[in-house]
């Protein structure tokens, strides 16, 4: 997100694959499930079963479902830095819970990096944490976005290729996840996340990275890809006279309500979407764009969101709420100060006492449109 490591530091080839032609998918303790029918996803409703593989509407910004070729619209949470505070909420467990009493559609999983080598002992754990949540999102029949969680992508290009060599090859035929290739484009320079427009890295300069990384992940995958924009996210409009030459690709913006009112943004965006840019907020919070550090803890802005939100459901833009975390920030769902470290994993995720304000909205939020989800009817 474009703020807390400042304080802190569709598809090009539609291969006809459906959920029934995925393997079964993997039990959260790394096992195989038994394939004794179609799908268990089949057995019950969930978002994937209904949906299928998710691509791009050629000529348009929308997302169709590959099974039932309508506008699909998802809503859901992300989970914090998987190498910081958060990464303790990246269990099985967490995504359950998530799932059935949050109601979430959609899980993001941030991997933040940690190492120049992807593919090394010192990254050993923190992939693992990603897998448990890409295992588990399967397993609960939701989608699951695997991040590149970096403000700094276009200068760890060998990482990010060995991370989706990694993720692609282990879970391209899952109709369930997509590749978010770069988080918040920031800086030009290495490992800066704060620095002049002068120096911040342009939209040319992602799509090259994107051009990199992509044909990797296609090798195994012709699921959505998302892509990152300039400036945190934000320039949605860069893209438009400059898309990415895939059929399947969409493009990232992100927003906090306290710190971006929609009437700022709403014509840049609509005129990105008449354009036929298709838009995920893979990322948005209720607080101040620090995420609610500090001064900023009590920064939770209701008002701003809902707004937001009725922008999204006209737009049918899918989104994923930041964060899972029980840290002291106000965008944190489980940061109240006498909780801070101890939310119990295995405890009640549905009491709203230990949510913050910003948790408390998002959890009445997404409970509120399960009831009208066309998938659970």
């Amino acid at each position: 997100m474009f703020k807390k490591i400042i304080a802190a530091g569709a598809v090009a080839l539609f291969f006809a694959c459906t959920s029934n032609d995925n393997p079964p998918p993997p039990s959260p303790g790394g096992g195989i499930e038994d394939p004794s029918s179609s799908s268990k996803q089949e057995e019950s409703k969930t978002p994937v079963s209904y949906y299928g593989k998710l691509k791009v509407r050629q000529g348009t910004p929308y997302l169709d479902g590959s099974k039932k070729g309508s506008e699909v619209q998802l809503r859901g949470v992300s989970f914090g830095w998987s190498n910081l505070e958060p990464a303790r909420f990246y269990e099985a467990v967490s995504v359950k819970r998530i799932v059935e009493d949050w109601k979430a559609e959609i899980v993001r999983a941030a991997y933040g990096t940690t190492s120049t080598q992807f593919i090394s002992n010192t990254a050993k754990d923190n992939r693992e944490r990603v897998e448990r949540v890409v295992d588990a999102a399967i397993e609960n029949g939701i989608y699951v976005i695997i991040d590149f969680h970096s403000h700094n992508a276009h200068n760890e290009v060998q990482q990010s290729k060995d991370f989706f060599e990694y993720m692609a090859e282990k879970y391209g035929s899952y109709d369930n996840v997509i590749f978010e290739i770069f988080n918040e484009p920031v800086c030009r320079a290495s490992s800066a996340t704060n620095c002049a427009a002068s120096d911040r890295i342009n939209w040319a300069e992602i799509k090259s990275y994107a051009e990199q990384i992509i044909p990797v992940i296609r090798a195994h995958s012709n699921n959505l890809i998302l892509v990152g924009t300039p400036q945190w996210s934000q320039r949605i409009q860069d893209v438009a006279s400059n898309k990415l030459n895939d059929e399947n690709v969409g493009y990232v913006l992100h927003f906090y309500s306290a710190s971006h009112p929609l009437s700022n943004w709403r014509s840049v965006i609509e005129n990105a979407l008449n354009s036929g840019v298709p838009i995920f907020v893979t990322e948005y919070g209720t607080t101040h764009s620090d995420g609610g550090q500090n001064n900023n803890y009590n920064t939770h802005n209701a008002d701003r969101t809902d707004e937001w939100h009725s922008f999204m459901d006209e737009k049918k833009i899918s989104s994923a709420a930041w964060q899972i975390n029980d840290k002291y920030e106000g965008s944190a769902f489980f940061g109240i100060q006498d909780a801070r470290g101890k939310f119990d994993l295995n405890g009640d995720w549905a009491d709203q006492s230990k949510m913050t304000e910003s948790g408390k909205y998002i959890f009445n939020k997404l409970n509120g449109y399960s009831q009208n989800a066309p998938w659970r009817k």
